[in-house]
């Protein structure tokens, strides 16, 4: 009888430990907003070391019909280009946690207590070490590009837009928008010294809509052709810091919104 006892105490010891061991805080939304923008900077300057530390392995990735077996870090690094491939790359780029009054971002991130997902295409959970991807569902195509923010009103009635962070790092990336007569779009994103910096305008005519890039720091204009507004730039930017690229229609007339495409690269 005595050693019954024991073996049952033992036992409900060991259930308590292994309890303990597994046990994982619930996702926190700032925490998660953190994950988020590391692994967009990582995927975008193409730093594959770091997203393999991101993975919770085994890892299954579903591509299609096909079911791909990643067993460890080197298996991962392997398949990478399959795994993250241009669709999976444009719905990382696009994610982002909704915020109210703003419209739905191309690729919605939920935060729930037991994990983050961003869109249908990853899953990841929080461990004892932090949060980690452990699914992957590689989409068949890209998100539609995200246009600019919902416009507000300045006093007066012109129409203004809350600046949209771009995350890119290395790369380059494209967005769509649309402006009314007297309207303005803006992106920011962090550029190192020298970086070679290229913007271009696609889909408007003469200057009836340009782009003016200047530090958001020191407000001074990367040159004079920024400072005036062109349809394409390309240069090496002086120094470090975020830079803040306005795009302004300056065509007053005809009461309709004029549509354009913006490709931001950075080298």
């Amino acid at each position: 009888m005595r050693l019954r006892l024991h073996e049952q105490y033992a036992g409900c010891v060991a259930a308590i430990v292994v309890t303990v061991a597994v046990q994982t805080p619930p996702v926190d939304e700032r925490v998660a907003a953190a994950f988020l923008r590391e692994l967009q900077a990582e995927v975008a300057r193409d730093d594959r070391a770091a997203v393999s530390a991101r993975i919770q392995y085994p890892l299954t990735a579903f591509a299609a019909d096909i079911r791909i077996a990643i067993p460890d870090a080197a298996a991962f690094l392997e398949n990478y280009d399959v795994v993250f491939s241009p669709g999976l790359k444009a719905v990382i780029a696009q994610a982002a946690i909704a915020v109210g009054g703003r419209s739905a971002p191309a690729a919605p991130v939920a935060v729930t207590a037991d994990a983050m997902t961003i869109g249908d295409a990853v899953r990841i959970e929080p461990w004892p070490d932090g949060l980690r991807i452990t699914r992957i569902t590689v989409p068949l195509a890209a998100p539609p590009l995200a246009s600019a923010p919902s416009p507000s009103r300045r006093p007066g009635g012109a129409p203004a837009r809350e600046p949209l962070r771009v995350l890119l790092g290395v790369g380059r990336i494209q967005r769509a928008g649309a402006l009314g007569a007297g309207g303005r779009d803006a992106y920011v994103l962090a550029v190192t010294k020298n970086q070679l910096l290229e913007v271009r305008l696609n889909g408007v005519n003469g200057r009836d809509v340009v782009v003016r890039i200047f530090n958001t720091k020191t407000r001074a204009p990367v040159d004079a052709r920024a400072r005036d507004g062109v349809r394409a730039w390309i240069g090496r930017v002086p120094e470090d810091g975020d830079y803040r690229i306005e795009v302004v229609r300056l065509a007053q007339a005809g009461a309709g919104r004029l549509p354009y495409d913006i490709i931001i690269s950075l080298r």
